[in-house]
């Protein structure tokens, strides 16, 4: 690179892959950080903040859910567990804690049992009761 009056000089071809490069990657960067900062699963790879569900499917998928937290809040055990219930195009997505790995297999067999649904996406903890020695 040659230097005019100290300063360095670049062709403005290197200039301009440098910002087409940027501008190309903004949208996936966008996209991460909207992830990182809590953004739905509905709206990965779509651009940002579009729900691109049909209204028919967006209907089946809050049915869904309205009936598995409705099965949840007849359950003497999984009503208190507040887990929270999202359907995106009849998958499942259960997240929450609770208290004992049996608790977990049933909030998932509720879910499953449900018509509609595709698959469920057990994002559900158990938390530890054992005390550290």
């Amino acid at each position: 690179m040659a230097t005019v009056s100290g300063a360095m000089w670049r062709p403005k071809t290197t200039r301009l892959a440098g910002l087409v490069a940027l501008v190309l990657a903004l949208p996936a960067l966008a996209a991460c950080s909207s992830m990182l900062l809590g953004g739905s699963g509905a709206s990965a790879g779509n651009p940002i903040g579009q729900d691109t569900r049909s209204s028919s499917q967006a209907s089946a998928d809050d049915r869904i859910s309205a009936t598995i937290r409705a099965r949840y809040a007849g359950d003497p055990e999984l009503s208190t567990a507040g887990l929270r219930v999202e359907t995106l195009r009849g998958t499942v997505i259960l997240r929450g804690v609770v208290s004992s790995f049996d608790l977990r297999d049933r909030a998932v067999r509720l879910a499953q049992d449900v018509a509609g649904v595709l698959r469920v996406d057990n994002q559900v903890s158990v938390r530890s009761n054992q005390g550290t020695a």
